[in-house]
């Protein structure tokens, strides 16, 4: 699996189709730290979504990048739609972490923060960073051309869900107390942006990492979700 992994990377970074999705983001953090100084936790927040915007964006091009036929190839090399699954999901990974350790280090390094960066800080907003970049690519799983055909909808679809989950903590204040259970449907991308940004203030690190726990749950239920079906899919062709 890493083997394919690592070939799936490199077929991804041959046709360039990364490059907007990675310009778009680093662009996107060079602007927020134009000036100096900038707040730890406020900052880190910010480029987390970031990191959501670009992963989920990244995401649905290096899903699209492999032709129907070649997946089939895939899979059969590699034994089971299972497994190359796993394998998409280890090459997705890879530039969510190498984004988290730029986000994180980038305003250490370059002295951008208005204090130094505390431990406990610089734990919860890498892992904050990790999770947020995993439910971006999680959320483009479902928005592939192999899943919805139709790539202008499957783009409109993508950037709606990823609106909403931004926006998610203001549109379910508005929503009547019998739907307030439907905030805990939506990607808990607001709630934990919400979380990063007012850390030590009115929500505690130990709330915060509790978002991040449920963030990383609702990661994995995603992909348990997809995995079911594309073996569905797979189990039908």
């Amino acid at each position: 699996m890493i083997a394919l992994a690592r070939f799936m990377l490199r077929s991804y970074t041959r046709r360039h189709t990364y490059f907007a999705p990675l310009a778009a983001t680093l662009i996107a953090m060079f602007i927020l730290y134009s000036y100096k100084p900038n707040p730890v936790m406020d900052s880190y927040s910010v480029t987390s979504v970031f990191l959501f915007l670009g992963a989920a964006w990244m995401g649905r091009t290096f899903l699209n990048h492999v032709s129907p036929q070649q997946e089939q190839l895939h899979v059969t090399q590699i034994g089971s739609m299972k497994k190359y699954l796993l394998s998409q999901m280890m090459a997705l990974f890879v530039p969510i972490v190498l984004f988290t350790v730029l986000f994180i280090l980038f305003p250490i390094v370059t002295k951008m923060f208005v204090r130094p960066v505390h431990a406990d800080e610089l734990w919860l907003a890498a892992f904050g960073h990790l999770v947020m970049g995993m439910l971006g690519a999680a959320l483009s799983l479902f928005f592939q051309t192999a899943l919805m055909p139709n790539g202008a909808r499957a783009t409109a679809m993508l950037l709606i869900v990823v609106i909403v989950s931004i926006g998610a903590k203001s549109i379910t204040a508005h929503l009547p107390s019998p739907l307030a259970w439907l905030r805990w449907l939506l990607p808990p991308v607001s709630s934990l942006m919400d979380g990063l940004l007012n850390t030590g203030t009115t929500v505690s690190p130990h709330e915060v990492w509790g978002m991040v726990g449920y963030g990383l749950a609702y990661t994995l239920a995603l992909v348990l979700v997809y995995m079911y079906v594309s073996v569905r899919r797979d189990a039908r062709t």
